[in-house]
């Protein structure tokens, strides 16, 4: 549906008064026959006026009051109503100028004025259907948008409980060993709690403290697992100045983390962030030790599909997420166009 101008509407009101005086000047000597009087510019102006009003009354108010409202029985007598009252209005108003030849009847004269009644109601009606239509048009659209605010605000409250599990079991574990690094965890975690309640509830946060944030996450597991996994992660020495989706690369690097490290087994991750003009890429590579801890083939759990979700709503046709899993690695490939 084409979006309303305020030019073009009164552009369009102009052609179609434009037409209709310019075929009732055309027609005006074919009222009563070539014995009737010519009808002056000005009277027909006058008695047009009565059919502009019944144009305006039933697209802006018949329609949208009583027909879209399914209140076709009272649309259908104002109808008659209103068209009985123009048309006896324009038939006075020719009447009464004398216009009509000697022996034609008000009654005569009023007839012949029902035609362009009809025409009228037809023009209009078209009005009324165009603006019912851009209202239920634009009324989806924003329905649409506030479903996807809602969900896109429920998958980003989905990451903090799946991020908080993960955490709060590492730190029974650490507990449990009475690890002098449980107090270092818990600052650390602080901080990461402080980022989340401030920050990511922000439409867009900048690529510099999301990628903080990434490193933050990393330290906190480091703590955890020690010398069990080998951390590598790249990112541009100068940040560039652009704004992603908040938490949406945390999800990946817990995966990364739960399904790639095993205790007594030699695991490495490898994360790097890159950006090329409007181009950001993401992409991380670890070992897979899923079938030992027992996990499906298909790890898809809620955070791959939370981060697929995401992505569609907030870059839609701007992304491309590529997952494989071969020769021991699990392989996680996001581009995304930030323009």
């Amino acid at each position: 549906m084409f979006k309303t101008n305020p030019k073009y509407t009164a552009i369009y009101h102009i052609v179609i008064w434009s037409l209709l005086f310019g075929c009732i000047f055309l027609w005006r000597s074919w009222n009563h026959g070539m014995r009737e009087k010519h009808v002056p510019d000005g009277m027909v102006a006058l008695i047009g006026l009565p059919y502009m009003a019944l144009f305006y009354i039933h697209a802006y108010w018949l329609m949208p009051a009583y027909l879209f409202q399914k209140r076709r029985t009272a649309y259908i007598l104002l109808i008659i109503a209103s068209l009985l009252v123009v048309v006896l209005i324009a038939g006075f108003i020719f009447y009464a100028a004398g216009l009509p030849p000697a022996g034609v009847t008000y009654f005569q004269s009023t007839v012949k004025r029902i035609f362009p009644g009809l025409f009228i109601l037809m023009a209009s009606a078209s009005v009324g259907a165009f603006r019912e239509n851009f209202r239920l048009e634009r009324l989806r659209k924003v329905q649409e948008t506030e479903y996807l605010r809602t969900e896109l605000s429920f998958l980003r409250g989905q990451v903090n409980p799946h991020f908080m599990l993960n955490v709060l079991n590492s730190m029974a574990l650490l507990a449990r060993r009475k690890s002098d690094v449980l107090e270092p965890v818990l600052l650390e975690l602080a901080r990461l709690m402080n980022y989340m309640l401030y920050d990511a509830g922000n439409q867009k946060i900048s690529l510099e403290d999301e990628i903080a944030y990434l490193r933050a996450y990393i330290d906190l597991q480091l703590l955890r697992f020690g010398d069990d996994v080998k951390v590598r992660f790249d990112t541009p020495e100068q940040i560039p100045p652009r704004c992603i989706e908040p938490m949406l690369f945390i999800p990946l690097v817990e995966n990364a983390f739960k399904h790639g490290v095993a205790i007594g087994q030699r695991a490495s991750i490898q994360i790097t962030i890159a950006v090329s003009g409007e181009k950001l890429k993401f992409t991380c590579v670890n070992t897979d030790y899923s079938a030992i801890k027992k996990m499906e083939m298909n790890i898809s759990g809620i955070g791959l599909e939370n981060v697929k979700r995401r992505l569609e709503l907030v870059y839609p046709g701007k992304h491309q997420l590529i997952i494989n899993k071969e020769n021991g690695k699990f392989m996680v490939n996001l581009e995304i166009d930030l323009s």
